[in-house]
């Protein structure tokens, strides 16, 4: 048997798949689903837990029983825990991007896309919490919040993502006719509001929050 190989005892429980349903208008962040694969088994699971409990106390034995996949199969895949947590930083950023696909999709004009964002963002924050009692917050915020300054490599990846929405955030102020470096600072402060506006929600595990704030950033766009 190869490190690859795992333990799948009937004892241990499966981590199950995060991925957007093409088919909801809201496009919910589903879980559901198994895989064989040990690799992305751990991945799910550190997306799971890391999302649900943080970065410290999601540790490398509990990811792993959570995968059901044997410590030393671990390391065959990724040589630190870090390395694994920018895995699962590039999974949460391509369920991003498919988010962001949707609520700025140029079926609408774009001063309906942004507040679409908010209610899209408020309608996954309550699918997290009608699952599991808690809203769960914004993955990369959460990370950040704990890790900017304990881990240089994942700090530096996580800016990389969120300067990324930004700029799909400035994109959409620009169509709207706001100048490029208007429409960049703009979008900066939007996408503070809508930052701040889960890291609220999480706390008082109130999505309604940010459905409410979706109005507030229509007052950002058309500041001077």
């Amino acid at each position: 048997m190869s490190l690859a190989d795992d333990d799948r005892s009937n004892d241990v429980r499966r981590p199950v798949n995060y991925y957007i349903d093409k088919d909801s208008s809201v496009g919910y962040i589903f879980a559901m689903g198994r895989t064989s694969d040990a690799r992305e088994r751990l991945i799910q699971s550190g997306m799971e837990l890391i999302h649900a409990g943080g970065y410290a106390q999601a540790g490398i034995q509990e990811i792993c029983a959570h995968a059901g996949v044997r410590k030393g199969s671990f390391y065959h895949f990724f040589p630190s825990k870090s390395e694994l947590a920018l895995a699962v930083v590039e999974r949460f950023r391509e369920m991003s991007d498919a988010i962001l696909d949707r609520a700025l999709s140029g079926d609408l004009p774009p001063r309906e896309r942004i507040p679409r964002l908010f209610a899209l963002a408020g309608e996954i924050q309550q699918g997290f919490k009608t699952e599991g009692g808690w809203v769960k917050g914004c993955p990369f915020g959460n990370l950040a919040l704990e890790m900017s300054t304990r881990d240089e490599t994942l700090r530096h990846r996580l800016e990389q993502v969120l300067q990324d929405v930004i700029q799909r955030l400035a994109e959409v102020v620009e169509e709207t006719g706001s100048p490029a470096g208007d429409a960049r600072h703009k979008a900066e402060a939007i996408f503070s509001l809508f930052e701040g506006a889960i890291l609220m929600a999480k706390t008082r595990n109130d999505p309604e929050i940010i459905h409410r704030m979706g109005a507030m950033a229509l007052r950002l766009l058309d500041a001077d």
